[in-house]
């Protein structure tokens, strides 16, 4: 816990493309190879290095999206069934009927540099099950928020390994769109409940994700 509070927040950069991508769930398309992956494989808890889970993250940008890659190894899904839409996923007061207290990868975006406490949060299941709010200053949330991210998702039963792909609007996170330079702030976390795993990329070192000051960063380049 100490070296990893000791780390420098870590950064990702996002390749920009010069086409949108097609959601397929399987990364086929060779500018996805264009990214270089980085990865989440120490506890969000307390940084312990869990490999045997380490997830892969890609992360490119287009003059509208910002697509994000997910390739998450597993011995046992954990999941909702049936899957729902229309609706979010999410009761304050019961404990256990929330999208997150099941298998999800989760993203959370802050791209105002004056309101660091001010940050968007997207999940997706297995079951390409969504749920996305703003964050307004933890723990306030707002769950009425909508950012219209689309997301699919591909499960290899042979492989052991599930594949989600995100496309977010920017115009959902800023009102100002990035420029090569720019920099958001950002965390990614996976949570796989068969194996006790809540994952960081960052880790906030607490018993809550949402630490904004371990925050790394997102930087947009050419």
């Amino acid at each position: 816990k100490l070296l990893a509070a000791a780390l420098p927040p870590p950064i990702v950069q996002a390749q920009r493309l010069s086409r949108e991508l097609d959601l397929e769930g399987h990364f086929d398309d060779a500018l996805w190879q264009t990214a270089k992956p980085v990865h989440i494989e120490q506890s969000a808890r307390d940084g312990t290095a869990r490999p045997e889970l380490s997830t892969a993250v890609r992360v490119l940008w287009s003059s509208q999206h910002l697509y994000l890659a997910w390739e998450c190894p597993f011995t046992r899904l954990t999941v909702f069934q049936p899957p729902q839409s229309g609706r979010k996923r999410f009761d304050l007061s019961r404990d256990g009927v929330s999208l997150w207290d099941r298998d999800i990868v989760e993203a959370f975006i802050g791209a105002d540099s004056e309101r660091p406490r001010r940050y968007a949060e997207f999940e997706v299941a297995p079951t390409n099950e969504q749920l996305d709010l703003m964050v307004l200053n933890p723990p306030a949330k707002d769950y009425e928020w909508t950012s219209h991210f689309q997301s699919m998702v591909k499960v290899d039963t042979k492989a052991k390994v599930w594949k989600c792909e995100m496309r977010i609007p920017l115009s959902a996170l800023s009102e100002t769109l990035p420029a090569a330079g720019t920099r958001w702030r950002l965390n990614l976390f996976r949570l796989d409940r068969a194996n006790h795993a809540g994952l960081a990329w960052s880790p906030p070192l607490n018993g809550t994700f949402h630490v904004p000051e371990r925050f790394g960063m997102l930087e947009f380049v050419e």
